[in-house]
């Protein structure tokens, strides 16, 4: 199975803590070898998130990480062991007796046995804890702030500029002229419109394609897009907020100041304002709100997010647009606008249409990912020699994930609780195309011991975790069985959910009839 490793060390340590409840390492005669197991990996669990989140795509880190969790199975092996050895001696002890130091000497062997193992086991944790320190992971308090700060969110801001290049097929056209109709109705309140749907379908691109629509320009006095992203900072939205509404900025960082310079820029004007890569209304809610509720009659703002659970915090009007996936023509003029380099190329690409159309079925419709596929077979050339490479190996290895791909997906994943990230990664070692309902598949991950808490819990938990998957867009419904729909995964979250756990896991291999034919772990 694969583990998270915040996740992995917490349901070690729930273990040691059940262990010393039920008095097993006394019973056994080695409470001293089990508590230093329990302190060491206590003292990593501050560095794990890191470890975790750097392991993804430094390859040092991750050989370290294999070597930790490599370390923790044992321990789970031995404790496991523990367990059933100690259930087995309450199990035949006389029910007078109940003096743990007379069991253990009526079984030294074992209890010298499993402390030898723990001893060396700690052993192992102390040289690899040695060898952690080079990477100097950033301890747990620290690490939502290292987030925020991390030049990463700033490379993800976005602008209204339109790349002509990206927009492809009639279907965005259309979705264009339905928002701009819907932004343009005259309505004297202010309406929140959201588009919704998974990272890298082409959110970005249809909200700047109804931005920059001529009737938008006309209609609005103002109009403004603000990039908030996942790690925003209060002041600088705020700055940037009152220099896109053209108004007089104050040259303070204080936010009771810059809260009433945005009012006043905005004040009784009509605006549509862009918020674009929502990932929690709190941006809305507690900033920008007050201020653009000033705005006059009619003004208008469209945000773009993955989690739909931000459209209900802002109060966006119902049915959301949800972006649908480009089909196999669209597709292919999308791939082949990235894969020509000139005028001249345009003859001999078309002549590899049939591997192109191969190319973009594997890309499953996302706009994102046909961009890096055809970014890819610009540097390849006009052979088709080297564009079936590209089609039968080249990118969806699991160890050659293109850097921008994984990283539409990545954000999604790190911004995801530790123990949802493990329910996550199993679901991605199934079979595609398999038929798994909500019972099946949070049945599994109560048998993994991916959910925690008591066992009346554990399936309503179960539930949580599969509709939190879905809000996010990292698991899609598909057919629908009375009330149970059957998920999908998209093929570029599932590749990259296949990379992360790569080194513990191989994923299922479906026959013709999508059924389980081979499961291993590693």
């Amino acid at each position: 199975m694969a583990m998270v490793l915040d996740a992995f060390a917490s349901y070690i340590a729930d273990t040691i803590k059940q262990m010393a409840a039920d008095e097993v390492g006394m019973l056994l005669g080695v409470t001293g070898e089990i508590d230093s197991l329990h302190d060491k990996l206590e003292s990593l669990r501050d560095y794990l998130a890191d470890a975790e989140r750097k392991r993804i795509t430094d390859r040092t880190v991750q050989g370290w990480v294999t070597k930790l969790k490599g370390v923790m199975y044992e321990a789970t092996n031995i404790l496991d062991l523990c367990e059933l050895k100690a259930m087995g001696r309450r199990d035949a002890a006389p029910s007078p007796c109940c003096n743990p130091l007379l069991f253990c000497l009526r079984h030294p062997m074992f209890a010298h046995d499993i402390g030898s193992r723990i001893r060396k086991l700690n052993k192992r944790l102390d040289d690899i804890c040695l060898l952690g320190a080079a990477f100097s992971f950033i301890k747990l308090e620290t690490y939502q702030d290292y987030r925020t700060g991390r030049p990463s969110a700033a490379d993800r801001k976005t602008d209204p500029v339109l790349e002509r290049s990206a927009v492809v097929g009639e279907k965005i056209e259309e979705d264009t002229r339905a928002l701009v109709e819907e932004l343009t109705k005259d309505n004297d309140g202010i309406m929140v419109v959201a588009i919704v749907g998974v990272g890298g379908i082409g959110k970005t691109t249809l909200a700047k394609k109804v931005f920059n629509h001529e009737e938008i320009q006309h209609k609005f006095e103002k109009t403004m897009w603000l990039s908030v992203t996942q790690d925003f900072s209060d002041v600088e939205l705020l700055r940037l907020a009152i220099t896109t509404a053209d108004g007089k900025l104050p040259a303070t960082e204080d936010k009771s100041m810059l809260v009433p310079a945005l009012l006043n820029a905005v004040r009784n004007q009509k605006f549509l304002l862009v918020l674009d890569d929502m990932w929690s209304d709190r941006a809305w809610t507690s900033l920008l709100n007050a201020p653009f509720s000033h705005g006059a009659p009619g003004s208008r703002i469209v945000i773009t997010t993955r989690n739909e659970t931000v459209a209900p915090g802002m109060r966006a009007r119902e049915p959301y647009h949800r972006i649908d996936k480009l089909g196999p023509e669209d597709a292919w003029t999308l791939l082949r606008k990235q894969a020509v380099s000139g005028e001249a190329d345009g003859l001999d690409i078309d002549l590899l249409k049939d591997i192109g159309l191969q190319v973009v079925a594997k890309c499953d419709g996302l706009p994102l990912a046909v961009k890096v596929m055809g970014g890819l077979l610009r540097q390849k050339g006009k052979h088709r020699h080297d564009w079936e490479m590209v089609l039968n190996d080249s990118i969806w290895s699991a160890y050659e994930m293109p850097e921008e791909l994984n990283y539409a997906v990545y954000l999604s994943y790190e911004d995801l609780p530790p123990c949802i990230k493990q329910c996550f990664l199993q679901y991605s070692l199934l079979p595609k195309g398999g038929s798994f309902s909500r019972a099946d598949i949070i049945g599994m991950w109560i048998s993994e011991g991916f959910i925690h808490g008591s066992s009346d819990d554990l399936e309503e938990l179960g539930i949580k975790y599969y509709i939190e998957l879905i809000l996010r867009n990292l698991i899609e419904p598909g057919i629908q069985y009375i009330d149970d729909p059957v998920l999908n995964m998209h093929d570029v979250v599932r590749s990259f959910a296949q990379f992360a756990a790569r080194d513990e896991a191989v994923a299922v291999q479906s026959g013709e009839n999508g059924n389980i034919s081979k499961l291993t772990a590693q």
